[in-house]
């Protein structure tokens, strides 16, 4: 995206927000990304963020952290196959759980979240 199409696409009027996907954690977006923010407001970005997939905790949270710093709006998916044999474990539903829910992503840490009784979320980083 060059400098004309993101002017461009901020000064749409539209709908749904503008969604992009960070699926590939091996992939560093953040430049690109903060290109994207100094020409389309953030709030106008929804940014997809597959985990569970060929990713460790550490990554996923680092994606999620990039996107926060950003102001970019994520949308977390836990990975499942298509024969549907493979569930998300609890720690990718408690990810998805507390990303999903903006209010909990910008008042809160994944580390300090609490998503069960006596459960906080800091002992998946251990």
């Amino acid at each position: 995206m060059n400098e004309e199409q993101a002017w461009h696409l901020n000064r749409m009027k539209m709908k749904q927000n503008i969604h992009i996907a960070w699926d590939l954690p091996r992939l560093d977006l953040t430049d690109r990304l903060k290109e994207m923010v100094r020409h389309v407001k953030p709030y106008k970005i929804t940014c997809y963020v597959l985990i569970g997939f060929n990713s460790t905790v550490e990554q996923d949270l680092f994606r999620l952290n990039v996107l926060r710093e950003l102001g970019i709006t994520p949308f977390v998916i836990p990975f499942r196959d298509y024969a549907n044999k493979r569930t998300p474990t609890q720690y990718e539903r408690d990810l998805a759980r507390w990303a999903n829910r903006m209010w909990l992503f910008k008042s809160t840490s994944f580390e300090d979240y609490t998503p069960r009784k006596g459960f906080k979320c800091g002992e998946y980083l251990k």
